[in-house]
C-alpha cells in the first residue's frame, strides 16, 4: 500500500514525465510541497520510493485529450492543486524523439499535448477564482542543428542536438505559453508564470535545483505588497533570477 503524507501546496509537473521526471519533483518536495508528476507508466507500476517523497504519479498519455483531462480530474480528486508547472525540457526532448520523423505524431505530443493540458487546467483553476493559482511555463532550451551549423564550439561538443522537428515544438510551446499568458495578464485570477532556462545556465545542469528555486520564487509572489504587473507576467523570467519584489521587473 502506498502512502501519502500531507505537506504544503501541492504542486503539478507535467511534461518530463517520471523516472526522468524524478530529480524535478524530489526538489519540490524538499521545498514544502506535495507533488503529482507525470509518468510513462500506470502509477501501479511506480516504485514505491515516489511516496516516501510524496510524488503522486499521473500516467499521461500525450498524444490523447482525453488523457489531458484525466491528468486534471486526478489533480482535483487530490483535493487540487495550487501550481502547475508545464515543463519542455528540449534536450531531454531531443534525445527521445531522435529518430521520429512522424510530423502528426510530434503535433500531438510535442505541440498539442501542451495546449490540451493548459486547457483542462485552467477551466478547472477558473472554477475556484477565490483560490491562489499560478501555471508556469518552464522552457528548458537546447541547441538545434542550425546552431550546429553556425557554431564550431556546439558542433564539436558531441551533444544531441534538436532536429527540425522538436526545434519547432520548442518554438510552438514558447508562442503557446506567452499568448496564453497575456489572455491571463491582466483579468484572471490564475497568476501565469514564463521561465526560460539556456543551456548555459547553471541550473540546467540539475532539475532538483531549477525545481528548488521555482519553488521559492512562486512563493514569493504570495508575499508581495504590490501584485505582478501584466508585463511581467508575459516576460520570460530567467532561471534563478531573485525573488519579485512588486516594485518592478526583476530578473526579466
Amino acid at each position: 500500500m502506498i502512502y501519502y503524507f500531507a505537506m504544503g501546496k501541492m504542486i503539478l509537473f507535467a511534461g518530463k514525465e517520471l523516472p526522468a521526471g524524478n530529480d524535478m519533483a524530489s526538489g519540490a518536495t524538499f521545498q514544502g510541497k506535495k507533488v503529482i508528476a507525470t509518468s510513462l507508466t500506470a502509477p501501479e507500476t511506480e516504485e514505491s520510493d515516489n511516496a516516501s517523497n510524496a510524488v503522486i504519479p499521473v500516467l499521461w498519455n500525450r498524444g490523447s485529450a482525453l488523457s489531458s483531462r484525466s491528468v486534471a480530474l486526478k489533480c482535483e480528486n487530490e483535493g487540487g492543486i495550487d501550481e502547475a508547472v508545464l515543463v519542455f525540457d528540449e534536450f531531454y526532448l531531443a534525445t527521445k524523439y531522435r529518430e521520429i520523423n512522424n510530423n502528426a505524431q510530434v503535433l500531438e505530443e510535442l505541440i498539442g499535448s501542451y495546449q490540451y493540458l493548459t486547457q483542462e487546467l485552467t477551466a478547472r483553476f477558473l472554477r475556484t477564482p477565490e483560490k491562489s493559482t499560478k501555471i508556469a511555463f518552464l522552457h528548458k532550451a537546447n541547441f538545434s542543428l542550425c546552431d550546429g551549423i553556425t557554431s564550431n564550439s556546439i558542433r564539436s561538443s558531441g551533444i544531441e542536438l534538436s532536429n527540425p522537428l522538436v526545434a519547432a515544438a520548442a518554438g510552438a510551446f514558447k508562442s503557446y505559453a506567452e499568448n496564453i499568458a497575456a489572455t491571463l495578464a491582466e483579468t484572471s485570477p490564475i497568476i501565469p508564470l514564463l521561465i526560460s532556462c539556456e543551456p548555459t545556465n547553471e541550473l540546467s545542469k540539475r532539475d532538483s535545483a531549477i525545481s528548488m528555486w521555482l519553488c521559492e520564487y512562486m512563493d514569493s509572489i504570495d508575499n508581495l505588497k504590490k501584485p505582478l504587473s501584466p508585463k511581467q507576467k508575459v516576460s520570460w523570467i530567467k532561471a534563478g533570477a531573485k525573488n519579485p519584489t512588486g516594485f518592478g521587473i526583476l530578473g526579466f
